[in-house]
C-alpha cells in the first residue's frame, strides 16, 4: 500500500509539501498540486480518514443505527439525514441493527471507536440504563422507539395514526381486517395498535386478526394466511415495507383476491395506486434529527419531539361547488411548468370529467394575447408572470373573493413572503402563486473547488477563488475562466447572457443595477436609470458580454441547457427554469453548485394563475388553481421540475435531494428589495412597457449603435415621458 512518502518520492517534492497539497492547505503552486495529484493517483493513494481522526481526537461524523435499510422510511430517514449532514461538514457511519440487541451493542462500539460526534438511532433495546451514556455516547437522538430511559425522543403520533386509519377503515364496512405489525415491545407501534383498537372497539362487529412479525417473515406469515383460506377484506400494516412485500405475493399466488391495503408511509411526492398511503414525514425527521446532533453536539435534553403526521393526503382535493364545466381553457407561459401542468391535467380530468386545455406560448406571444380582447375573452384561467399582475389585475381578472370569501384560508399553506408579490394588487386578491422563483447565481462546482483551479486564480490575481459578492468580481471570475490557458478542462466561457428579447435583456441588466441599488426611484418617486448607477450597471453587462459565448441565450430555459452542456463555468438564471441544468443529456450532473447572487438582491420571476373575468365557469377555474397550487399537487409538480408556493414542499428530501437549489431559493423570496417604484404608489404598472424601454438601451448598446451614455439618456426620456406621476 503506498504512503505519503511513496508520492513524495514519485512526486520529487517533500512530505510536507504532499501532505498540504491533499488536505488542501498550504502555499503551493499550482504547477505542484498538478504533479502531486498525478503521483498519488498513479500510486493509488488515498488519506487514511481513520488516522487524521485519530490525530484530530474527534470526528465530523454522524452514527446511525438502523433496523433495516429493506422498508421505504428508514431509506427516507437516513438520506434525508446524511444529506443534511453532507451539506454541513458532516459525513454518516450507517449501521444496521436486524432489531439484535447484540448486534446494536456492538455497534454502539464501533461508533465509538470512529469517534462519532452524534448518534441517530431507531433502537430494538428495551434496557432501563443507558448503555449509550455507559459507552461515552451522550449526542444520542432516539427515533420512532423510545428506549426504555428517558433521552431525547424524536418521532410522530402513532396513536393520532392508528385513530385515523381505524376511522378509514370503518368506513369502508369491511368485515375482515388483518393487521400487520411489528412486536409491540416497540414503543410506535404499542401507540397504533392502542389508537387503532380503540377506534374499532366502538363500533367494529366483523373479524380482527392481529398478526405480529417482520420484515423478514411478513411474506411467510401472509401466505400462511391466505393458504389458510381465512376471509380478508382489507390489510392494514404499520409499516410500508410490509405492504410492499404483501402486494406482490398476492398479485403472484391469490389475483383473484380483492384485497386492499392501508398502510403507514413516507411522505410521497407523486400519486401512486398500490396501497392507501398514511404519511409521515421521515425526510423532515431526518433533517431535523441530524440539525440537532450537529448544532447541540452536547448531551441530549431528554425532550419528546413529535412532528405532525402528514396523515392520508387527498390527492382528489378538489371543490368544484355546483359549477361543472365540460372544458378550462388555460393560458400558459412556455416554461418547464406549463409541460408539467399538462400532464397534471390529465388527472383533475379523470377525477372531475373536466377536460383543461392548455394554450401554450412564448414571452411575447402570451403578452399579445392579454393584450387583446378577443383573445384573451377566449381564456378561463391565466398564468400570469408576476410583474405583470399590476397592470393586468383590474383590466383581465376577477378578485378571487367575489368566487371564494374564504380564499385567504389557502395562504397557509404557501411560504409566507408569497401573497404580496403573487397574489394581492391594491388590496385585492386576484391570483395564487404556481411557480415563485428567484434568480440565483449557479457555478460548476467541480471547477470551484478544485484545488489546481483555486491555485492558478490565486497565482494571477492573489485573491482567493470564490463565488463572487459583486458583478465586478463575477467579470473577474468570468475572464479567468474565458482566458486562462493554464486550465485543463472543458470550459471555454466564464459565463452566459440571456439576453433574446427586450424583457430578458432588461432582466440583464436589472439584476446589476439592484446590486447596487435596492430601488430604481428617488426622493421624489421618478424611476431613474441615467445615473451613476445605471452606467456602471450596463458597463458590467458589456463586459460579461466578453466572456460569453458570441450568440446570447434567447430564453431562460436555452441558458440552463447551455449551462448544462458543460463548457460554461457560471450562469444567472430563476429556479424555475433550472431543472434544465439536469436534463437527460447534461454533462455537469453531480457538479452544480448554487449561491447567492452578486449584490445579495435577487430579482424574483416565476408567475401565478388567476381566473379570467369573462370565464364562465369561475368556480370550476378557481376549485382547479387551489387543487394546482396546494398539496399534495404542488409538490408533485416540483418533483417533476416545477416550483412549488407550499410550506411542505421543501421538507421533502426526493425533492430537495434531486434539485437542491429550491431549498435556497426558498430563502432568497424575503431578500428580494427590487422596487420599481415606492410603495405609496398604487397605480398600476406596465411592467412590459417597462422592460421595453430598458431592454432596448441594452441592445443598442451591445450591437455598438449607441454608447452607453446615450442609450441611457435615450430611455430616461422614454421612462419620464410613460411612467410621469
Amino acid at each position: 500500500m503506498a504512503t505519503i512518502l511513496d508520492v513524495a518520492k514519485l512526486a520529487g517534492v517533500s512530505q510536507g509539501t504532499v501532505s498540504n497539497v491533499l488536505n488542501g492547505k498550504g502555499n503551493v503552486s499550482s504547477e505542484k498540486i498538478r504533479i502531486v495529484e498525478e503521483a498519488a493517483r498513479k500510486l493509488g493513494y488515498t488519506i487514511n480518514e481513520q488516522a487524521r481522526i485519530l490525530r484530530k481526537g474527534s470526528g465530523k461524523i454522524i452514527g446511525v443505527i438502523l433496523p433495516t435499510v429493506e422498508s421505504k422510511q428508514y431509506r427516507e430517514f437516513y438520506n434525508s439525514l446524511k444529506y443534511y449532514a453532507e451539506r454541513n461538514g458532516y459525513s454518516t457511519e450507517l449501521y444496521i441493527s436486524n432489531n439484535n440487541p447484540q448486534t446494536e451493542q456492538e455497534m454502539i462500539q464501533k461508533a465509538k471507536s470512529v469517534m462519532v460526534c452524534g448518534m441517530a438511532v431507531i433502537t430494538c433495546l428495551n434496557y432501563k440504563d443507558n448503555v449509550y451514556q455507559h459507552s461515552g455516547l451522550n449526542n444520542v437522538r432516539f427515533v420512532e422507539r423510545r428506549p426504555g430511559f428517558q433521552a431525547d425522543y424524536y418521532g410522530f403520533d402513532y396513536k393520532l395514526a392508528g385513530n385515523h386509519i381505524a376511522r378509514k377503515i370503518l368506513t369502508k364496512k369491511y368485515r375482515n381486517i388483518v393487521l400487520v405489525t411489528e412486536s409491540a415491545r416497540f414503543s410506535n407501534e404499542a401507540e397504533f395498535l392502542k389508537g387503532f383498537l380503540e377506534e374499532t372497539d366502538k363500533e367494529f362487529h366483523g373479524n380482527l386478526l392481529k398478526v405480529s412479525t417482520d420484515i423478514d417473515q411478513v411474506s411467510h406469515s401472509i401466505l400462511n394466511l391466505f393458504a389458510g383460506d381465512e376471509e380478508i377484506d382489507v390489510i392494514v400494516t404499520t409499516n410500508i415495507g410490509f405492504a410492499e412485500k404483501i402486494r406482490p405475493l398476492m398479485q403472484s399466488f391469490f389475483s383473484e383476491k380483492q384485497v386492499d391495503i392501508h398502510t403507514l408511509s413516507p411522505v410521497v411526492s407523486l400519486p401512486e395506486k398500490d396501497f392507501k398511503k398514511y404519511e409521515l414525514n421521515y425526510s423532515l425527521l431526518g433533517r431535523e434529527v441530524a440539525s440537532d446532533i450537529i448544532h447541540s453536539e452536547s448531551e441530549s435534553s431528554s425532550l419528546d419531539h413529535i412532528f405532525e403526521n402528514d396523515g392520508e393526503r387527498n390527492w382528489k382535493n378538489i371543490d368544484i361547488q355546483n359549477d361543472q364545466a365540460d372544458c378550462l381553457n388555460i393560458l400558459a407561459l412556455d416554461s418547464p411548468e406549463s409541460i408539467i401542468m399538462q400532464g397534471m391535467a390529465q388527472f383533475y380530468t379523470e377525477k372531475t370529467g373536466t377536460k383543461v386545455k392548455i394554450s401554450v406560448f412564448s414571452y411575447d406571444e402570451i403578452y399579445e394575447q392579454f393584450a387583446d380582447p378577443a383573445m384573451s375573452s377566449l381564456y378561463d384561467i391565466f398564468r400570469i408572470d408576476v410583474t405583470w399582475l399590476s397592470w393586468f389585475a383590474e383590466r383581465l381578472l376577477l378578485p378571487l373573493e367575489e368566487i371564494d370569501p374564504a380564499i385567504k384560508e389557502v395562504f397557509s399553506e404557501y411560504l409566507p413572503t408569497l401573497e404580496d408579490k403573487y397574489s394581492y394588487v391594491r388590496g385585492k386578491i386576484y391570483a395564487l402563486p404556481v411557480s415563485p422563483s428567484s434568480q440565483l447565481l449557479f457555478y460548476r462546482k467541480d471547477l470551484f473547488e478544485s484545488i489546481v483551479v483555486k491555485r492558478i486564480y490565486q497565482e494571477k490575481y492573489r485573491q482567493e477563488l470564490k463565488l463572487p459578492e459583486t458583478f465586478e468580481e463575477f467579470n473577474q471570475i468570468a475572464a479567468f475562466f474565458t482566458e486562462c490557458s493554464e486550465l485543463d478542462c472543458d470550459v471555454r466561457y466564464g459565463t452566459n447572457l440571456t439576453l433574446g428579447n427586450t424583457g430578458v435583456a432588461a432582466t440583464e441588466f436589472l439584476a446589476r443595477f439592484f446590486s447596487h441599488h435596492d430601488n430604481l426611484y428617488n426622493q421624489d418617486g421618478r424611476i431613474i436609470i441615467n445615473n451613476d448607477l445605471g452606467k456602471k450597471a450596463l458597463e458590467e453587462l458589456v463586459e460579461a458580454q466578453r466572456y460569453a459565448p458570441g450568440k446570447p441565450s434567447k430564453w431562460w430555459t436555452n441558458t440552463a441547457k447551455e449551462f448544462a452542456n458543460g463548457n460554461v463555468a457560471m450562469m444567472i438564471n430563476f429556479s424555475n427554469y433550472a431543472s434544465e441544468i439536469l436534463g437527460y443529456s447534461s454533462k455537469i450532473v453531480g457538479n452544480v453548485g448554487f449561491g447567492m447572487i452578486p449584490g445579495g438582491n435577487p430579482i424574483y420571476g416565476g408567475g401565478s394563475l388567476a381566473v379570467s373575468r369573462y370565464s364562465r365557469h369561475p368556480k370550476n377555474a378557481l376549485a382547479f388553481i387551489k387543487w394546482l397550487t396546494r398539496e399534495p399537487v404542488a409538490s408533485a409538480m416540483a418533483a417533476l421540475g416545477s416550483v412549488s408556493p407550499c410550506i411542505k414542499t421543501y421538507n421533502k428530501y426526493d425533492i430537495i435531494n434531486t434539485f437542491p437549489w429550491l431549498e435556497f431559493s426558498k430563502d432568497c423570496f424575503p431578500l428580494s428589495r427590487t422596487k420599481r417604484l415606492p410603495d405609496s404608489d398604487l397605480s398600476p404598472f406596465d411592467e412590459k412597457r417597462f422592460l421595453n424601454i430598458i431592454g432596448t438601451a441594452v441592445k443598442t448598446v451591445m450591437s455598438g449603435l449607441l454608447t452607453a451614455n446615450e442609450a441611457l439618456e435615450r430611455a430616461q426620456r422614454m421612462l419620464d415621458h410613460d411612467f410621469r406621476n
